[in-house]
């Protein structure tokens, strides 16, 4: 039940990262078209590639959460639940990894997560939503809500690995046939949101360039630059957590080529043998002892 529940959970997202890229999609085309100067329209570009990067991770997710032939070499071998090897060699330095790399990257990622706590706590002051709603001032949150997208691509990234990790673990240790496929579906859907959120930081990086060139070049007094400046500073969190997302992904599909081709892959996680119970032989009535059916010999 927990299995066919982790495999609806991961069709969900599958749908949720297509549809996403869909809306991405439709909204940068024409974006990309209108737009004339080269920030914004390389900021367009962006999020052209964003969009092809969730439309292939959620198609491809979808088709491996949904397929019901044998696609990986354990689905294609059955064997006898007490005949299955227990988890050993290479596979141990999987689960090793399964677990230490979602907290080396919480703990990298402690500075970021203090912004997002801040973000949280401005977002919750008293008054803030009502004031914005007033007198068409909430225009203002718009680009607000901009500048948030590329952070909160990597804060979906983190909350994926972590997720992935305590799904992959338990149906590791306990050998489910499932875990390879369970396994490549996660990849693919954390390659999708890494890709995301490089170039999420990509764009980041571009407009927080041109902010601070178009500082430079306006009237605005000292201290309003200097306050400016300051959220820039801030804001250049979202550059550096970027690799780290990157290397930790990189951890994740270091054994992609050994699930699919190591033959201790395909005896630990092979299909369960439904055990046969034999069936007691019938036992004959008298009449069928004492005057058995006659055996025609022509």
């Amino acid at each position: 039940m927990a299995e066919r529940l982790i495999v609806w959970f991961l069709r969900a997202i599958a749908k949720a990262m297509l549809f996403g890229g869909a809306a991405m999609l439709l909204a940068a085309i024409p974006a990309f078209g209108l737009l004339s100067s080269d920030v914004p329209r390389a900021i367009a570009g962006i999020l052209l590639q964003v969009a092809g990067a969730f439309l292939l991770g959620g198609v491809a997710a979808t088709y491996l959460s949904h397929a019901r032939g044998a696609l990986l070499p354990n689905e294609r071998v059955t064997t006898a639940a007490m005949q299955r090897p227990a988890v050993s060699g290479w596979l141990i330095g999987l689960a090793v990894t399964l677990l230490a790399a979602p907290v080396w990257l919480l703990l990298r990622m402690q500075p970021f997560l203090a912004e997002w706590r801040r973000v949280i706590d401005l977002a919750s002051a008293p008054g803030l939503w009502e004031n914005a709603n007033q007198n068409m001032s909430g225009v203002v949150l718009m680009p607000i809500a901009a500048a948030l997208t590329p952070p909160f691509f990597e804060l979906a990234t983190l909350i994926g690995f972590v997720v992935s990790s305590l799904i992959l673990l338990p149906l590791l240790l306990s050998r489910s046939p499932r875990f390879p496929r369970v396994y490549v579906v996660c990849a693919v859907l954390l390659t999708a949101m890494a890709v995301a959120s490089m170039r999420g930081a990509a764009a980041a990086e571009l407009a927080s360039d041109a902010l601070r060139q178009l500082i430079d070049t306006t009237s605005a007094n000292a201290q309003e630059a200097a306050s400016l400046r300051q959220v820039l500073e801030r804001y250049s969190i979202v550059f550096s957590t970027a690799p780290a997302l990157l290397w930790t992904l990189f951890a994740y599909v270091l054994w992609m080529p050994a699930v699919f081709s190591s033959e201790r892959v395909r005896t630990t996680f092979a299909q369960r043998e439904e055990s046969v119970v034999p069936t007691p032989a019938r036992v004959m009535d008298v009449a069928t002892i004492t005057n058995p059916p006659r055996v025609p010999w022509s």
